[in-house]
């Protein structure tokens, strides 16, 4: 199983099959996906860079928080 980036059709028929809340699929390589509205981006939660983006902005809220106070 490779990994590519898929297309924003390829996506957009796998978000209406598998559920639009949350994108997760294995074997897409983009971090972003563009919102089918077109305002926004959203994750890939699949994919393990996202929980690293997602972990140093709370760390970094964190500690800012802490830092303030």
């Amino acid at each position: 199983m490779t990994k590519r980036k898929w297309t924003q059709t390829e996506i957009s028929s796998y978000k209406k099959k598998n559920g639009q809340y949350f994108y997760y699929n294995k074997e897409d390589s983009n971090i972003f996906i563009l919102r089918e509205s077109g305002l926004g981006f959203s994750l890939n939660w699949a994919s393990p860079w996202s929980w690293i983006l997602v972990i140093c902005i709370i760390t970094f809220a964190v500690l800012i928080y802490f830092w303030i106070k």
